[in-house]
C-alpha cells in the first residue's frame, strides 16, 4: 500500500460515512484496519510534504458526503461525480488540462506617438500672481493640526476673498495633492542682518519640478539654453524665545512625512485667525535651511535681503 501510495500521481480518496469513521478512528474495534492503516501513511505523507498536498484528492458521490472528507484533507478541493461538472473538472484535473484553454495573446494595439510640441524659447511659469498676492496681503504663517492627521502649514492673508483666489488657482493647476512638488515651501532659519531674530517662509517654483512637469506636457526643455523665471512670495516671522510652533511642526512633519498647506484669515490687529481648511493641499516636501547655507545665485537667497514691512 505504502508503495503504491508513493508511485502514484494522485490517490482518489472516496468519502463515506464509513470511511470517515475509519480513517478518523471512530469506527467500532476489530473493523476497518486495512483504511485505518491507510489513513495513518495519508497523514504521514501530508505531514512530511510541510501540510502541502498535491497527491490526495478527495470524491464524493453526492454533495451530502462531503461532511465525511478527513480533517487533514478537508481545505483540498473536492469533487462530486454525480453531476457532469464535478465529474468534467475531476477529469481534467487527472490529466493535468485546464477544462478550459487559454486563448492566444492578441497582438499588441500600436500607441499613438504623442507629438513633441514647440520648444519655446522662454517658458514662464510660477505659482505667483503677484497681483492678487498683493490684494491678499500675506501676513503671518501659522502651524496647526488635527489628531491622527499630518500637521498644516498656514499662510495667513488679510483678505480673504484674493487668498481663496490663489488657493482655487492652485487646486485647478496641482489639484489636492501637489504630485509633481512643483510648489516649493522653505523654511529659513538664522541670523538675518537688520531682521529681529526669527525665521523666513519662502514660497514659489520648484524649478526642477516645473521642468518635470513640462517635459510631461509633452515640451522639450534645454538647460543650457532655455529660460525659466520663478516668482515667490516670503514671509519674516518673529515669534518669541518660548515658542514651540515651529519645533512641533519639524517633529509632526517628521513623523508623518506630509503636511497640508492651508490658506487663513487673520485680523488686521493680528489677534483672530480663520483657517480655511477646505482649501487645503497635500504636500509631500517642505525644505529645512539656516541662512548660512545659503549662496548668492541660490533660490532662497532672496531671503537675506528681506526687510520689515
Amino acid at each position: 500500500m505504502d508503495k503504491k501510495i508513493r508511485d502514484a500521481c494522485f490517490v482518489l480518496m472516496i468519502c463515506t460515512e464509513s470511511y470517515y469513521k475509519r480513517v478518523m478512528g471512530e469506527e467500532e474495534p476489530g473493523k476497518g484496519h486495512g483504511v485505518r492503516w491507510e489513513g495513518n501513511l495519508i497523514y504521514q505523507y501530508i505531514y512530511n510534504a510541510g501540510s502541502t498536498n498535491t497527491k490526495f484528492v478527495p470524491v464524493v458521490f453526492d454533495a451530502s458526503n462531503r461532511d465525511y472528507i478527513p480533517t487533514p484533507l478537508q481545505g483540498a478541493t473536492n469533487y462530486c461525480v454525480s453531476t457532469q461538472d464535478g465529474y468534467d473538472d475531476l477529469y481534467y484535473r487527472l490529466i493535468n488540462k485546464p477544462k478550459i484553454e487559454k486563448p492566444e495573446i492578441g497582438k499588441l494595439r500600436a500607441l499613438p506617438e504623442r507629438p513633441v510640441k514647440t520648444n519655446p524659447i522662454m517658458y514662464l511659469t510660477g505659482p505667483i500672481n503677484i497681483d492678487l498676492w498683493n490684494e491678499a496681503k500675506w501676513r503671518a504663517t501659522f502651524f496647526m493640526g488635527y489628531e491622527e492627521e499630518p500637521p498644516i502649514l498656514g499662510l495667513a492673508f488679510e483678505n480673504e476673498d484674493a487668498a481663496r483666489k490663489i488657493f482655487e488657482t492652485w487646486h485647478e493647476r496641482y489639484g489636492e495633492n501637489d504630485e509633481y512638488e512643483e510648489l516649493r515651501v522653505s523654511i529659513v532659519e538664522g541670523k538675518i542682518q537688520g531682521e529681529p531674530p526669527g525665521y523666513t517662509v519662502h514660497v514659489g517654483s520648484d524649478p526642477d519640478a516645473a521642468i518635470k512637469r513640462f517635459k510631461d506636457a509633452g515640451y522639450e526643455f534645454d538647460v543650457d539654453d532655455d529660460i525659466m523665471m520663478m516668482v515667490g512670495q516670503i514671509n519674516r516671522m518673529n515669534p518669541s524665545e518660548d515658542s514651540k510652533y515651529l519645533e512641533w511642526f519639524k517633529d509632526s512633519y517628521k513623523s508623518y512625512k506630509t503636511f497640508f498647506l492651508v490658506p487663513g484669515v487673520i485680523s488686521e490687529d493680528r489677534q483672530n485667525l480663520k483657517p480655511l481648511t477646505e482649501l487645503r493641499i497635500r504636500k509631500g516636501r517642505v525644505v529645512f535651511r539656516n541662512v548660512d547655507e545659503i549662496g548668492k545665485n541660490d533660490i532662497d537667497s532672496v531671503v537675506l535681503g528681506i526687510k520689515e514691512k
